[in-house]
């Protein structure tokens, strides 16, 4: 996606939250969503502000946050169908953190699966866990 035209949804999206918090989501969906084609403004059933990212080989992301809370989820998914990966970054510290990941996979008996995060593991976690 051109950076110019993510910049300017991301700063619609966050114009909302406080400086501080807006920024940091606002870095965030920059961050995560620049691979994606598309990334556009949406509202959730509750009527909610989201975005939406989609490319062109079926893969998909989701961020709903009104930056007020501890972290702001982020679930991408595809696309290979029915398996998502969320990740929790806290909102808390300017580096964005991720907390942990909730892996949702068909194969899996368990139901969804929580991942905690720690410095050595983290970008490993991440690159896995990316849909491709």
């Amino acid at each position: 996606m051109d950076p110019d035209r993510l910049d300017a949804v991301a700063r619609t999206y966050t114009a909302d939250m406080t400086s501080i918090r807006g920024r940091r989501v606002h870095r965030l969906v920059v961050r995560r969503l620049a691979r994606y084609d598309h990334v556009l403004p949406a509202t959730t059933a509750d009527g909610a502000a989201a975005l939406l990212a989609l490319s062109a080989d079926g893969s998909a992301a989701f961020c709903q946050t009104d930056g007020r809370g501890p972290a702001a989820n982020l679930t991408t998914c595809g696309p290979t169908p029915g398996i998502t990966v969320t990740s929790a970054h806290d909102l808390t510290k300017d580096s964005l953190p991720t907390l942990h990941w909730t892996v949702l996979h068909p194969g899996l008996p368990t139901g969804p699966l929580t991942i905690t995060s720690d410095a050595a593991s983290a970008d490993e976690v991440e690159s896995t866990l990316r849909p491709h």
